[in-house]
């Protein structure tokens, strides 16, 4: 196992070669910096942190050594593999589930950029290797359920199936929740659509508005990202995707 302390947390991993760039960016401070300070913020020793899409650990096992407890929720078979293998050198309390958001009895998931073990396992778009998974499936209501705190903090991040999980997200109990984290990938919504560009396109925005307005209940704390987002898309001539912060009233 590998230590990484970053955002003055040390978390242990497997030391996988093809990972060391990722490993060095993120030691150093340059992945997702808002994001460490949002969980930081939302998280306390009162709070259960949930978070769907939990990868290789880097957000779980960071977060448990802040939080009362952690559920962690990862279909891909290679990344909770990985998962497993840190719960036993790491501190906290996590408990994994291998499953997917879904209100649906089962779920098919695709490999995207060459296989699974990435952070890009999709369920609605796929690479050219024709590996897929039946992922069994979770809801919103059965997490809070196994919550051990009344205070939840929630971090969403599944590769645009967000975009067809808004049932789930209107299920989130307002009054409990301190925070949602939510990353929006309208860059893989649109890949998956069918018809010219600009079709593509107002359908995207469209489903965009959809999801976001699905969490009301909640204060958008930074619409920045939104506009800065649309910025980006319009002068890269593509959808850029973005992160939300959605906290309590």
């Amino acid at each position: 196992m590998r230590a990484i302390t970053y955002f003055q947390k040390t978390v242990y991993f497997p030391d996988k070669p093809e990972k060391a760039r990722f490993f060095a960016r993120l030691q150093g401070g340059q992945w997702e910096p808002g994001t460490f300070r949002n969980i930081e913020r939302l998280v306390d020793a009162t709070t259960t942190f949930i978070d769907i899409g939990g990868w290789i650990g880097v957000t779980p096992y960071w977060a448990a050594q802040i939080a009362d407890n952690v559920i962690t929720v990862e279909p891909d078979p290679v990344c909770y593999e990985i998962l497993t293998e840190m719960q036993r050198e790491n501190a906290g309390d996590v408990k994994l589930l291998n499953a997917a958001l879904s209100e649906d009895q089962c779920l098919v998931l695709h490999s995207v950029g060459g296989g699974f073990g990435s952070s890009e396992t999709s369920a609605l778009i796929a690479d050219d290797t024709g590996l897929a998974i039946t992922a069994q499936t979770v809801t919103i209501a059965s997490l809070q359920e196994m919550a051990r705190t009344e205070r939840l903090c929630f971090k969403i991040d599944i590769e645009g199936y967000e975009y067809k999980a808004l049932d789930q997200f209107r299920a989130i109990d307002r009054k409990r929740t301190a925070g949602v984290l939510l990353a929006v990938h309208p860059q893989i919504l649109a890949a998956s659509l069918s018809g010219p560009p600009l079709v593509r396109a107002l359908r995207t925005i469209s489903a965009t508005v959809r999801l976001i307005r699905s969490f009301r209940g909640f204060r958008l704390e930074n619409r920045s990202a939104i506009w800065a987002a649309i910025r980006k898309s319009v002068s890269r001539r593509e959808f850029r995707g973005f992160d939300l912060l959605f906290v309590e009233k």
